[in-house]
């Protein structure tokens, strides 16, 4: 007598979005922000319904370098894009960094001939001299073989959900631009400092930009982006949202803590959507004889994953250090970094400890995993392990001929206490 059990099958299994990927260790789906060695650090990438706060440089854009990336990203995997920036009007076109298989655009004025030399007297400096057998071995970082973006990675092998048309992580180029064509075909919302003030003016809102953006926000996401919905018939999609400049000075609120409201309600509404943030805070604002206020580590604890980005040149520093550190800089050594990156915290959406430990590089946990450094590069941005120089340069040693003569050693003045006069000071070294 056969049962007439029949076991409960769902008709089709969801299918994932276009360009994400699982974190193999709490089965969080996660994004790229457009930098493989980013998404390393950050545990495989920016996962879905989180908040990345960007803290910006002093004097210095490598904060909207890392935007450029994030909105360049949404482009190639074809995701939706939001853009809030109450500084200024914005056009991505010709302003975003291509792939190679864009069509490239007009060439920048800065690429020259010199330019071209200097980045390849750069990356044949890479070349090893001592640990030679290593140097075909893939290292993080390179154009040829990124980790981030190989199927191999250790920060996420996993390729359920990707296709042939969209990778996880596109590989930019910053001689590169995006084409006017493909940036319209993206359709982005861009809500710039003209559409901001144009409505804040409103009696729901009272001039509190802070609540319009947020209004602005939450109704994109109720539009097909809310993981409370029901399942849309076609596949599902992501949304990248990035704000500029959150709290600069052209950003006017209620209150002095608006913005924590903001930040609190904006969390809330990501929380339970296929939608990701990344915010720039300009810090340096938020400071008083070099000491940051006590709303800038409030914020922090609203936002899910918090870096910075130090500059050599936007430190406080001398004029002759900055001035040495930018002759240093352009002598075409492929050792000089640009400045430091500081993790102040990271992402532990769906787990009690963050997963950076396991499935990072860069960021191993132990006590020097944030001794980490970026360089902007003519063609790339990377993090890396700040490491010291070596001891005497990288030059090659000069060994002195028989005719040149030989240093002569200088006399000491007898000044010193306990010396004879006309004979060398036993004290000086």
């Amino acid at each position: 007598m056969s049962s007439s059990f029949r076991k409960r099958v769902p008709a089709g299994q969801a299918k994932q979005p276009p360009a994400t990927r699982l974190n193999p260790h709490s089965a969080q789906l996660l994004v790229s922000t457009g930098v493989p060695s980013l998404d390393d650090v950050l545990g495989g990438g920016l996962p879905v319904g989180g908040v990345l706060l960007i803290e910006q440089d002093r004097q210095t854009g490598y904060s909207n370098t890392l935007l450029s990336y994030f909105a360049s990203q949404a482009i190639a995997a074809k995701h939706k894009l939001c853009i809030v920036n109450a500084d200024q009007d914005m056009d991505l076109a010709g302003h975003l960094p291509g792939w190679a298989g864009a069509v490239r655009g007009p060439p920048a004025k800065s690429e020259t001939r010199a330019d071209e030399k200097a980045d390849s007297q750069s990356e044949s400096g890479d070349a090893m001299k001592i640990a030679w057998r290593y140097q075909n071995l893939p290292r993080l970082g390179d154009d040829g073989d990124d980790k981030g973006a190989s199927d191999n990675s250790r920060s996420g092998n996993n390729k359920v959900g990707e296709d042939s048309e969209s990778k996880f992580c596109e590989l930019f180029d910053l001689t590169l631009r995006i084409p006017k064509e493909l940036v319209d075909r993206a359709q982005p919302v861009i809500i710039s400092s003209s559409d901001i003030l144009d409505n804040v003016g409103a009696e729901r809102y009272g001039g509190d930009m802070y609540r319009y953006v947020l209004d602005r926000i939450s109704a994109l996401v109720q539009d097909g982006y809310s993981s409370l919905a029901p399942a849309p018939t076609t596949e599902r999609n992501i949304l990248r949202i990035e704000l500029r400049s959150l709290g600069s000075g052209f950003w006017q609120g209620s209150s002095s803590t608006s913005i924590l409201k903001f930040l609190h309600e904006l969390r809330g509404i990501l929380r339970y959507s296929y939608a990701a943030c990344v915010i720039s805070f300009p810090v340096h604002q938020y400071t008083e004889a070099g000491v940051r206020m006590p709303i800038v580590r409030r914020i922090g604890h609203l936002c899910d994953a918090v870096i910075e980005l130090e500059s050599f040149e936007g430190t406080y520093a001398s004029p002759a250090d900055i001035i040495a550190r930018q002759i240093k800089g352009g002598s075409g050594s492929s050792q000089d970094y640009h400045g430091f990156l500081h993790i102040h915290k990271l992402p532990r959406l769906n787990s009690m400890t963050e997963s950076v430990g396991r499935l990072s590089l860069l960021h191993t946990g132990s006590g020097s995993s944030n001794n980490l450094a970026f360089r902007l590069r003519r063609k790339k941005f990377s993090i890396e392990t700040y490491h010291l120089p070596i001891e005497g340069g990288v030059t090659e040693r000069r060994v002195p001929t028989k005719d040149e003569p030989k240093p002569q050693a200088r006399k000491g003045t007898g000044a010193g206490c306990g010396s004879i006069p006309g004979r060398k000071d036993p004290l000086e070294f």
